[in-house]
């Protein structure tokens, strides 16, 4: 079938594409008019960092000036050989042997044209003269055809004798370079990589962005070369039917795969719009290409501009419009281009279209928390925010009032830029949810946003956050553009069509120095997106816990009730991150094993990976030294309980301590996963032995288990600093303590690699809890996590019990624990379960009252937090939940149910939460 539609292809190709004789309707540059790009020139001229973009931009068209019209013309290829977006996606160098995965071929077609370079020992592929055999296979239509190309040329030519034994060692002839099953795709990878996206499309893209900010029509004429022989051959490009993506046939899409494709589409509509106004003159350019339509027998004759426009128009923009499938594109890219394209041909007299395209687009893109919903949250997830904060910029800039009026039509429009301030941890850390980041790699800018000095005629994410903040008010957004230029005003915008950059940068500074450099964030809940984040501590002692309640998703992973930590400067417990592909693809065992529950610091029911579906919140508390997020989502495991409770507790300025509590109910065996970060695992109060790997899919190795653990064992893992955080080297644990009834304890090494574009690989430590019994098993799994840096501050940690008011003692499933600390203060925590789906009795119900006999404790909620000072006195209380806690002789009673409150207990003072619903605070 391939070969059937690939010769029709040809065909089609050979004769020209035939294009609908209608008038066309496009008289001048819709998003580049005349008064902009002169406002450009003005500035280039009138300030240093316009100049430097501006000569900038004309050095990045340069390479092209040398060339003839006829050699840019012959620029661009056909379909007749295989494209691939990858040399081999697991693959090593021929020569030197070592591995050179993914995208890690160096390809410089300028210096190198027609080579690809292993990055290690520099060697070039393909060996032969490739371009002596395209040439030799050029048809009467300027199309490589492979029947006709002279197979005499293909040998290697530092190796002409045929008799030496490396004479077809690296020779490529458009189908790649066999050994034995190995396959280098070097030309089909060259193609897309080379040719197309740096010679071609770079061509077109730097040389009209050089005619804009100069008026130079000589960069427009050759753009419009290019553009044109791309038009000529661009509706015969289909990756579905003519791309290899990991070695196997490629979905949709024109010269690349459809995500690359969707983006180069909208670019190539740009370039046009910005050269239209020079080439509709060109007079050189109509008698170029007619010449070339008569000597290669186009169809299209050339022969006046109209003709040329509806080529262009025809066979690049409306084609993508009427072929929306080679487009597609992450949500809501596909929509943007086709929004783009509809501006290039028609605006303003289809304003109206326009914005209907875009309405809907805005509707949907920022529908959860602002955004998507797409999972891969510093990478997937940021790019429809960073895409319309680019094109909306665009937009503004022919009607300076296009932000704010979509942010009054969809309110939620800034709340996706400002979940990207809510979420980056320590300024240096994004959670990998989904397909995003690295294990336990920083990553320190600001996702939503594209910052760079040198944007050339694309929009600044500088002027964009302003936008944002003279809209909302919110001084976030300006103190992220603040850090993004280095905490300088020098050089802002960086906008070359800015209209007053003098009076920007002294907006910047005056904000900056009324509200400060650093954001002002606290703990946060997103319960659309289906993630909660709870902070404490400032600056080099800011500590945050995160909580991901939602399994699946687009670009997610079966991670279901995942939690980080980010405490230490370091990210302590970390996600894996994205998949590492580049072992065979997204099939891969390595890959597979990235997106496995198991890989995740969660709960694996019967070795199933969890069920794509989002959790609730049933608990949020967000105190001065107490703060928690409960989340259950019981489909997860087609269960009845699926709920973890993770509380952040401080001890100090500098250190907290975490809670946490998840109750499983469902299947027969359930294995508690917790991964932390690079480092050396010691282990305490356990007695192991070897036991078999637990199988099912995952990469784990090395196990040890004690199938009888003790409550109160633990773990310290030594953290290793890999990505160098710290200047100087620091003593960072992570302390687990597991206080989990009738359990197995496991110790096991974890597979991890270092990014897809890289084959470094590592064994990491971590712990598995694991209970089996009979079904419907219901089990409790409880522990405490502490960053802490050379001591400890915990003293001891046990379990207490607790007891209804009947005197009957509450089951497992509702948990009391007593931690000591080493200065001598004591915390209780209590989280009572307040599901309980077996129905255990005694069973916790609303208005119950739960007594702790140590601590002379009666507590009528569903949670609680006490701690007591140094000397024995009470010193902090937190309800969750409920309407009165009383401890000792302190009594604390609410008008109603309250869903959280701190008190200090000293004072009889409430210090967060619901603040009005007080009905007494005694100390007796």
């Amino acid at each position: 079938m391939l070969k059937v539609v690939a010769t029709m292809c040809l065909v089609l190709l050979s004769v020209g594409v035939v294009v609908s004789p209608g008038s066309a309707e496009k008289t001048a540059s819709s998003l580049f008019p005349k008064d902009l790009v002169q406002k450009a020139r003005e500035n280039a001229a009138k300030y240093a960092w316009a100049s430097e973009i501006r000569e900038q931009i004309v050095a990045a068209a340069q390479p092209w000036m040398k060339y003839s019209d006829d050699e840019l013309w012959s620029m661009m290829f056909g379909n007749t050989i295989k494209r691939a977006w990858q040399v081999w996606s697991s693959g090593y160098c021929p020569s030197c042997r070592k591995d050179v995965p993914m995208y890690t071929w160096v390809i410089k077609p300028l210096e190198k044209p027609w080579k690809v370079q292993c990055p290690h020992c520099k060697e070039l592929f393909p060996k032969n003269d490739f371009l002596a055999y395209y040439k030799s296979g050029l048809d009467e239509h300027g199309i490589f055809d492979p029947k006709r190309a002279d197979r005499s040329l293909l040998y290697n030519v530092d190796h002409p004798d045929p008799k030496d034994p490396l004479h077809k060692f690296g020779v490529d002839d458009g189908e790649g370079y066999v050994e034995g099953d190995k396959r280098w795709r070097f030309i089909g990878a060259y193609l897309v990589y080379g040719q197309w996206k740096q010679v071609v499309l770079g061509g077109i893209v730097n040389l009209a962005a050089a005619y804009a900010v100069t008026g130079d029509r000589i960069y427009a004429h050759k753009a419009g070369v290019l553009l044109d022989r791309v038009a000529d051959i661009y509706p015969s490009m289909d990756f579905k039917e003519q791309g290899i993506v990991y070695e196997v046939p490629g979905a949709a899409g024109y010269v690349s795969t459809w995500h690359d494709a969707c983006v180069e589409t909208r670019s190539l509509a740009i370039a046009y719009d910005q050269v239209f106004e020079a080439l509709k003159d060109d007079k050189n350019l109509v008698g170029f290409l007619s010449g070339k339509a008569r000597q290669y027998k186009l169809q299209n004759s050339k022969k006046t501009w109209a003709d040329i426009q509806r080529n262009i128009e025809e066979n690049i923009l409306r084609h993508a419009l009427e072929h929306r499938d080679r487009i597609y594109s992450n949500y809501p890219q596909t929509d943007l281009t086709i929004a783009v394209i509809k501006t290039v041909l028609g605006w303003p007299a289809n304003r109206s279209e326009v914005i209907a395209v875009l309405d809907d687009v805005l509707a949907k893109a920022t529908a959860v928390d602002g955004l998507t919903g797409e999972k891969g949250l510093a990478g997937y997830s940021a790019w429809s925010p960073k895409t319309l904060a680019s094109l909306l910029s665009m937009y503004s800039r022919v009607d300076p009032a296009f932000i704010r009026e979509a942010c009054r039509r969809h309110p939620k429009l800034a709340a996706g830029f400002r979940f990207f301030i809510d979420v980056w941890c320590l300024g240096k850390y994004y959670p990998n949810v989904g397909d995003s980041g690295a294990f336990c790699q920083p990553n320190e800018t600001y996702a939503a946003v594209a910052f760079t000095k040198n944007p050339g005629l694309g929009a600044s994410g500088f002027g964009f956050l302003w936008e944002l903040y003279e809209i909302t008010k919110d001084p976030a957004f300006v103190q992220i553009l603040y850090r993004g230029n280095g905490y300088s005003v020098e050089g802002l915008p960086y906008d070359i069509f800015a209209d007053d950059p003098p009076a920007f940068q002294a907006k910047v500074k005056a904000v900056i120095d009324q509200f400060g450099v650093k954001p002002k964030v606290g703990s946060v809940n997103k319960q659309e997106w289906h993630i909660a984040l709870l902070r404490s501590g400032e600056g080099d002692h800011e500590r945050i816990v995160w909580l991901n309640y939602e399994s699946g998703g687009g670009h997610g992973h079966a991670d279901g009730m995942n939690f980080g930590l980010y405490a230490k400067g370091l990210d302590l417990m970390s996600d894996f991150g994205y998949p590492q592909v580049q072992y065979g693809g997204w099939e891969s065992p390595q890959a597979v094993w990235y997106k496995k529950s198991a890989a995740h610091n969660t709960v694996v029911v019967d070795g199933a990976d969890l069920v794509r579906v989002a959790g609730k919140t049933t608990i949020w508390a967000d105190g001065l030294n107490f703060r928690v997020v409960r989340a259950s989502a019981p489909q997860m495991i087609g269960g009845k309980q699926f709920e973890r409770t993770i509380a952040l507790i401080d001890v100090s300025d500098a250190d907290s301590y975490i809670f946490d509590v998840f109750r499983v109910v469902g299947g027969s065996d359930h294995a508690k996963f917790t991964h932390a970060c690079f480092g050396n695992l010691n282990l305490h109060g356990l007695s192991m032995s070897e036991c078999p790997d637990y199988g099912k899919g995952t990469l784990l190795r090395g196990f040890l288990t004690d199938t009888n653990a003790r409550p109160g064992w633990s773990a310290d893992w030594v953290a290793e600093d890999r990505y160098r955080v710290h200047s100087q080297k620091r003593d960072i644990h992570l302390r687990y303590i597991d206080l989990t009834s009738s359990a197995e304890a496991m110790k096991c090494e974890a597979w991890v690699g270092s990014g897809f574009n890289r084959k470094e690989e590592s064994w990491v430590p971590c712990v598995v809890t694991r209970r089996r019994g009979s079904a419907p098993l219901a089990s409790t799994f409880v522990s405490l996590i502490e960053p802490h840096e050379r001591i400890s501050a915990i003293k001891q940690v046990r379990r207490l019990p607790l007891e209804a008011s009947s005197g009957l003692q509450y089951p497992d499933s509702s948990v009391a624990v007593e931690v000591t600390l080493l200065d001598g203060r004591r915390d209780l925590i209590i989280a009572m379960d307040a599901e309980n789906p077996l129905g255990f009795e005694p069973a916790f119900r609303k208005g119950d009252t739960v007594i702790q006999r140590d601590w002379n404790l009666a507590l009528g909620g569903e949670m609680c937090w006490v701690r007591l000072g140094r000397d024995g006195s009470l010193e902090r209380v937190a309800l969750c939940k409920g309407k009165s806690l009383h401890v000792g002789n302190f009594s604390l009673e609410m008008k109603a149910e309250t869903d959280f409150v701190e008190v200090d207990a000293r004072r009889g003072t409430v210090l967060a939460g619901d603040l009005d619903n007080a009905a007494s605070i005694e100390i007796k």
